[in-house]
C-alpha cells in the first residue's frame, strides 16, 4: 500500500478491504457496497466469480470511484491503490466462497 494515502469514496468514508461490505446478488455475483448508509453512490463496484473450481474473481470498481481517487491522491498512486484494493477484495470472496 502507498504510505500515507487511503483510498476514499465520494461521501467521505475511508476506504479498505476490512470497511466494504460485500453483498451477493441473485446471479451468484456480488456487490461492493461503501461502508457508510448515507452514501449517493452506494455500490463502488461488482465482482463475479470467473472460474469455480478454484474459485476466481472478476472484480471490477465503478469510474466514479477511481476517478474521484485519481483526483485526490493522483493517477500512480490510485493506481497502485486500485490494485492492492482488488487483491484483497478477492481474497475475502475467496473466503465467502
Amino acid at each position: 500500500m502507498v504510505a500515507g494515502k487511503n483510498l476514499s469514496c465520494i461521501c467521505g468514508a475511508s476506504v479498505d478491504a476490512s470497511s466494504l461490505i460485500i453483498k451477493r446478488t441473485e446471479g451468484g455475483g456480488y456487490r461492493i457496497v461503501c461502508p457508510s448508509p448515507k452514501c449517493p453512490l452506494h455500490e463502488l463496484g461488482s465482482a463475479k466469480v470467473i472460474r469455480s473450481s478454484q474459485p476466481k474473481f472478476e472484480v471490477k470498481l465503478s469510474r466514479m470511484f477511481k476517478d474521484w481517487n485519481v483526483l485526490l491522491v493522483g493517477r500512480e498512486s490510485c493506481d497502485r491503490l486500485v490494485r492492492d484494493l482488488l487483491k484483497q477484495i478477492s481474497l475475502k470472496l475467496r473466503k465467502f466462497y
